[in-house]
């Protein structure tokens, strides 16, 4: 830690936010150990430097950034809880955290176990899965970045902080070539980092836990980001011999250079790490206890804590990363014991003076017994508080003296959410009075909703399946004309359902659509031509079309004529709508002969009616009247005088 003084110690910002000692510095900003004077917590301030802060680019992606990141609760995730400008300064209020960060354990470990390298990455992608689906990538993922907190828990920091400094101006070119190890090839090539880019980053990371390196390494940077672009990451195993093939088959599915190849997002890569660790028979996640170092300052919100780890001289040595991974107590340091010194040569002494020593022993003992009966807390019955709700327990309780702790929450079939399951000590025991009980309160039944799973690989949905807690059942084929081929159609039990652990999910693959053999209806009428068209399986779409050819109501042609089609595929179908229809002509007053040629030359026929001997040679009316519009070949009837 640099816990010195600077001219803004001791300036309030914003009439808010109280700035102590400096705690680290690095390329982007200072972080300095503050107080808000608010809510009267501790908190740090991360300052950015003045030359940043006067790029009105940067300041404008930094206040969007940071708005994104305070948006995010996760108990994975370092929280922003506040961002401001004070004059010409620019800083973010975050959560002030204890410990050290995975970097320092890597240099103090060399590597990881396989159980210990998903111990730390299974919270980083539960945060980097929230900040996902909050729609926030993390484009700087590191083991500076990953914090383990002083109880063992890993937090994830500067959510979004790498896009503010990249998007605002070339001088930021440091940051990028101090975090060029975990950068993925399209990351490399100017691409904007997204979360397929966060997937590349935490399996360069996974790696680099397993084989204690990471995967490039060059003169400069520049061949370090080159070697990203051109080279496949090796398999853990190659470095390490023994290193199991599921976890190489998670470094490849992380760190594959095409992004489309990828796991899609940090979700699809939990869930295959999840899927990993049940077939290899690891153990639940634990926290990672006790490691505290003295770390580097990376731009990242890390406080290590100033105990010091007291050891002896003669026993200050480095574990070898074999010797460091197969120790029991994982990733602890404690405290070394001073070196036992030679005993002298015990003299020989007297039966009276062994019996001496014997009388004084039992007299301290008999005065301890006495001292501890005097002074033995008084002992109270425990009551029972199952089935009591935590506000209830807590009063029954403290009635009787006793203080209420709590355990996580547990999932219970038959005791309902928010009501306790069990005590520590339980109920009719004794315990002493002012002691704590500790109980466990039900989180209600354990359920698991099924995942949407539509139009997903099947890999994918296992995946996700096993990852959601869930049990992998069958596969059933079935044709489906709006889901490709070899994707998911839907789910049994069906999406959304809310299950117990372990159900079995059952799963419909498309096979892609049917492919059926078309009709040929030419000749027959529409209502029978849609019929036989629906019961091949298709569908019809009819269109009309005059025809002197072809009577009113029938199909002319269609489309397809012939041959296959896919089911549910349409068919078109033309109908005759009949004669076109004509506008009748005026032949009143006309002579029959030029009537005649008239309603010839128009389409039409003529019928004469006449009631003059001989016949007449006038129209005088005519049926249908001029103007009219009737199928062409109709007859025209006209009387003439």
């Amino acid at each position: 830690m640099d816990n010195a003084a600077t001219p803004l110690t001791g300036k309030v910002l914003n009439e808010r936010y109280l700035v102590g000692s400096r705690i680290a510095s690095g390329g982007m900003a200072v972080v300095y150990e503050g107080t808000d004077t608010r809510l009267e917590r501790r908190v740090a301030l991360k300052v950015m430097h003045t030359g940043m802060a006067s790029d009105p680019l940067f300041v404008e992606s930094f206040v969007r950034e940071a708005r994104s990141a305070a948006a995010l609760s996760h108990p994975n995730i370092v929280a922003v809880h506040d961002q401001g400008t004070d004059s010409c300064e620019i800083y973010l209020v975050m959560e002030f955290v204890t410990g050290s960060t995975l970097r320092d354990l890597l240099r103090a470990r060399g590597r990881l176990s396989v159980n210990e390298a998903l111990d730390v990455l299974e919270p980083v992608l539960d945060a980097l899965s929230a900040a996902h689906a909050a729609g926030l990538a993390h484009r700087d993922v590191k083991p500076e970045n990953i914090l383990i907190t002083s109880d063992g828990r890993i937090k994830v920091a500067d959510f979004g902080l790498a896009r503010a400094v990249s998007g605002a101006t070339q001088a930021t070119r440091g940051v990028v070539i101090g975090t060029v190890a975990y950068l993925a090839p399209e990351q490399v090539q100017g691409g904007t980092g997204n979360e397929r880019s966060d997937v590349y980053s935490a399996g360069v990371l996974l790696f680099e836990m397993l084989t204690g390196k990471p995967p490039y390494d060059g003169d400069t940077p520049a061949i370090v980001a080159v070697r990203h672009v051109n080279e496949d990451v090796p398999a853990p195993s190659q470095l390490i011999p023994g290193s199991p093939a599921a976890m190489d088959a998670l470094v490849a599915g992380a760190t594959n250079r095409d992004p489309s190849v990828r796991y899609s997002d940090a979700q699809g890569f939990l869930a295959a790490v999840r899927a990993t660790r049940q077939r290899l028979g690891l153990p639940a996640i634990a926290a990672i206890g006790g490691f505290i170092a003295e770390p580097t300052f990376h731009d990242t919100l890390i406080v290590s804590t100033d105990s010091p780890v007291t050891s002896s001289p003669s026993s200050a040595t480095t574990p070898s990363p074999a010797a460091a991974s197969s120790d029991p107590e994982r990733f602890k340091t404690g405290v070394l014991s001073n070196p036992v010194p030679n005993e002298p040569e015990v003299r020989k002494k007297s039966r009276k003076g062994l019996v001496a020593f014997l009388l004084v022993i039992a007299l301290a003992v008999a005065a301890g017994a006495g001292a501890w009966a005097l002074g033995r807390t008084p002992q109270v019955v425990v009551p029972k508080v199952v089935g009591l709700t935590e506000l209830q327990a807590k009063a029954a309780l403290s009635k009787v003296a006793f203080t209420a702790e709590f355990a996580d929450d547990s999932f219970s079939e038959t005791v309902a959410a928010g009501k306790v399951i069990s005590s520590d000590p339980v109920a009719g025991e004794q315990a002493d009075e002012k002691s704590a009980v500790t109980l466990t309160v039900s989180k209600g039944p354990e359920r698991y909703t099924i995942p949407n799973l539509a139009k997903r690989t099947v890999t994918d949905a296992e995946a996700a399946i096993t990852g959601s807690n869930l049990t992998v059942g069958t596969t059933t084929q079935a044709y489906n004309s709006t889901v490709g081929k070899g994707l998911v159609v839907s789910t049994s039990p069906k999406a959304g359902s809310s299950v117990k652990r372990d159900t079995v999910v059952n799963l419909i693959v498309s096979k892609g659509p049917e492919i059926l053999k078309v009709p040929n209806v030419t000749g027959q009428t529409s209502s029978a031509a849609q019929s036989a068209v629906s019961k091949a399986g298709f569908k019809s779409a009819v269109s009309l079309q005059y025809s002197e050819a072809v009577a009113k109501g029938v199909v002319i042609s269609q489309t397809p004529s012939s041959g296959t089609a896919a089911r549910d595929s349409t068919i078109k179908l033309v109908v005759s709508n009949g004669p076109p229809l004509v506008t009748v002509p005026n032949i009143v007053s006309k002579s029959l002969s030029q009537a005649t040629s008239i309603l010839s030359a128009a389409g039409f026929k003529i019928s004469v009616r006449t009631n003059i001997p001989g016949g007449g040679n006038i129209v005088v009316q005519q049926s249908p009247g001029a103007g009219s519009s009737r199928p062409k070949g109709s007859t025209i009837v006209v009387d003439v005088f």
